[in-house]
């Protein structure tokens, strides 16, 4: 009898155990779904169920800092790039296959800069007020910051003369030998105008391999669209549509070469590709043999995405400014419709007074 009762004792335990994991596994499948090949996060989970799961409610402070401080430090070398090899590189423009068609249009150049702005403020507007935005905003400047590098080194290795028709009329006369002062001074105007350049004045030439502004346009058509909701995606075309056309106007306004622009395009995508690639795998176990973790650029972003449940989470965007008035107005609200302290102390004096009449 005593055997029989030990045994239905662990059959219940067991059962019980089953249960838990069960209820466990019903639970995380309740928080977490799987849609259309997408890791979903449920609109029903709140921010400590995303902290618990490894998504990220708030940025990491100490990661957006250095990756901010990373992609000011590729800025600012690039344009201190093109302040030193200005003054050697030649002015006599090289044979493209777009010039030897299509004459300069010196006006493309304003379209191409305000095709460029416009594409920047869209792509600011996403890492503003999506959901997520600390981990998009992390993504997408650590991206720009590597593709400045890129285009440092490539400066520094190889320098093309400017394209325009009249190269001596464009740009500003060499120096005879490097001087620090005007080095200095070139940085800090190419800084304060962050690379633009008046083509109404003459300018700094040999920026040119890769495109920068051609950069900048494709990875606002590759952010936006991947990181709008899905009942909005017809709108990520048209930043797609407005950095095609940027990238022809900055070739036949010889700002860039066809291969600068080329060149762009193919080392903006690859980049975007790979750090998504990577994030989009779906387990740990996946991402450690996986092909990509070999790239030492992949192990940065391990790095940063080490607190990030690996998969694509669901793009939902989220208004900060409206988000916190709505919750003043609420507590405003609510704090109007209970009654004060006064009204209830007076209510539990009233409910607790005694009145004793002579016999």
């Amino acid at each position: 009898m005593r055997l029989a009762s030990l045994s239905e004792e662990k059959e219940n335990s067991a059962n019980s155990t089953d249960l838990k994991g069960d209820c466990r596994c019903s639970t995380q499948a309740h928080k977490y779904r799987l849609s259309s090949g997408y890791r979903r996060v449920d609109s029903t989970s709140s921010a400590s169920d995303d902290r618990e799961m490894g998504i990220e409610s708030q940025a990491e402070v100490h990661k957006l800092i250095i990756v901010v401080l990373f992609l000011a430090c590729a800025g600012i070398s690039n344009w201190a790039a093109l302040a030193y090899i200005h003054d050697f590189v030649g002015r006599q423009p090289l044979p493209d296959i777009v010039f030897s068609i299509i004459p300069e249009q010196s006006w493309a150049l304003e379209i191409g800069d305000i095709v460029v702005t416009v594409c920047s403020v869209a792509m600011i507007a996403i890492m503003v007020l999506h959901k997520y935005r600390g981990v998009v905003t992390r993504r997408i400047l650590f991206i720009i910051g590597i593709l400045y590098c890129m285009r440092t080194i490539s400066l520094l290795c190889t320098q093309l003369p400017s394209g325009y028709s009249h190269n001596d009329r464009k740009c500003r006369a060499p120096l005879p030998h490097f001087d620090l002062a005007v080095f200095v001074q070139r940085i800090l105007e190419q800084t304060i105008k962050v690379g633009f350049q008046d083509p109404n004045e003459k300018m700094l030439c040999g920026d040119l391999l890769f495109s920068g502004h051609t950069l900048i346009m494709v990875i606002s058509g590759l952010t936006v669209p991947y990181y709008l909701p899905r009942r909005l995606r017809l709108l990520g075309w048209i930043p797609k549509l407005l950095s095609w056309i940027g990238m022809i106007c900055m070739i036949i306004s010889r700002t860039h070469y066809t291969i600068d622009v080329v060149f762009a395009y193919w080392c903006t995508t690859g980049v975007f590709m790979l750090y998504h690639a990577y994030c989009e795998i779906d387990s740990y176990p996946e991402r450690r043999q996986s092909l990509l973790k070999s790239l030492w650029l992949m192990k940065v972003v391990g790095w940063l995405e080490a607190n990030v449940v690996p998969g694509r989470f669901e793009n939902e965007l989220s208004f900060p400014l409206l988000n916190r008035v709505e919750r003043i107005c609420f507590k405003a609200r609510r704090e109007s419709r209970s009654p004060s302290d006064a009204e209830i102390a007076s209510t539990n004096n009233s409910a607790t007074t005694v009145v004793i009449e002579p016999a």
